[in-house]
């Protein structure tokens, strides 16, 4: 019999997940659908923000440092129960079951596999006339986002929804999330509310598992984040023929690691739509959400007065002008035929 090996389990999980989610994170075809939408979802666009209200960046933040301290030896003069561990992985295992952004990028690139487009909201669509109705009061609950994500999942044939039930305990969630319950000698206890009629318990076993296919989940995500953003990046200073009616050539722009963080759009009438997100916070020039249409507006700003056959947007015998690539001065030129 083999000794168990915590990071063995834990990188089989991560990397079974990662096969799973792949297919969303890098499509075969990510043009068909709007190649802007798929961008859009990997880049979580919402609009103008300025440095400090990404709360994404923080959550990675505060996932790593509560997996470094899981990985400390503590004092027992100073932890002299024993329970820290658990502690710290309950804390991990609710911030990752909570957090926002996992659920909105896997349910926008869903929609963009399903030709649904893009919304800073990708649920709200999907939901009843009255969970419509009251979400500005209740929001969605975590439980529906699951839902929702594995509706979607199956319309696409795919399993993603599936993952979920690998990790995902709503009476685990709850319990953390309420200070309701207790670590005890024989495993964790939730007496569900006051009464106590729902009350249940889990084995080390059962939460240790729960816990490490948590972690798992979202290091898988994480890591197709960056791995997508990387095989875009690698396009850095390329100009790609996007919209054949006005000539629009899209390039993808990167950060100091050369990932993508962000997409511009160089129109011929010497003008540009931007949508970038850094650490210092996010730029948009003519671009903008639309929600009714579950979009990205990209604005072209003058049309031609006397427009020639190249493009609406370019004067009847005058050359097309774009706007330099990226921290250059080379400017594009649209593809001869």
């Amino acid at each position: 019999m083999t000794d168990y090996d915590p990071e063995a389990v834990f990188a089989g999980h991560r990397d079974r997940f990662i096969k799973i989610l792949e297919p969303l994170f890098m499509p075969d075809d990510p043009v068909s659908n709007d190649i802007i939408c798929y961008f859009a979802s990997l880049l979580r666009v919402l609009g103008m923000e300025d440095k400090g209200w990404d709360p994404h960046a923080e959550s990675r933040n505060i996932l790593n440092d509560l997996n470094r301290l899981m990985k400390l030896e503590l004092p027992e003069d100073r932890f002299p129960d024993g329970w820290t561990m658990w502690r710290l992985g309950l804390l991990l295992y609710s911030h990752i079951v909570e957090m926002n952004a996992p659920y909105e990028v896997i349910m926008n690139l869903l929609r963009f596999r399903l030709g649904k487009g893009y919304s800073p909201n990708p649920c709200f669509d999907f939901l009843t006339a009255k969970e419509q109705k009251n979400f500005a009061k209740n929001s969605i609950r975590t439980g529906r986002k699951i839902e929702l994500i594995k509706q979607l999942s199956k319309e696409a044939g795919l399993d993603v929804g599936e993952l979920y039930d690998e990790f995902y305990s709503s009476r685990l969630r709850n319990a953390v999330q309420h200070s309701d319950f207790i670590l005890s000698d024989d495993g964790f206890r939730s007496r569900s509310g006051i009464s106590g009629t729902k009350a249940f318990k889990l084995t080390y076993d059962e939460l240790d598992a729960l816990i490490t296919k948590a972690k798992a989940f979202i290091a898988a995500f994480f890591q197709l984040d960056v791995d997508a953003r990387l095989v875009w990046g690698a396009r850095k200073g390329q100009a790609i023929p996007y919209d054949s009616h006005y000539k629009g050539l899209m390039e993808v722009l990167v950060d100091d690691l050369d990932m993508m963080c962000g997409f511009a759009v160089h129109w011929p009438n010497n003008s540009q739509s931007m949508y970038r997100r850094t650490e210092t916070g996010v730029e948009m020039v003519n671009c903008m959400v639309d929600v009714k249409q579950s979009t990205l507006d990209l604005w072209v700003d003058r049309y031609a007065q006397k427009p020639g056959t190249f493009s609406p947007l370019v004067e009847v015998g005058a050359d097309p002008i774009y706007t330099p690539l990226d921290k250059s001065d080379v400017r594009p030129m649209w593809p001869k035929a």
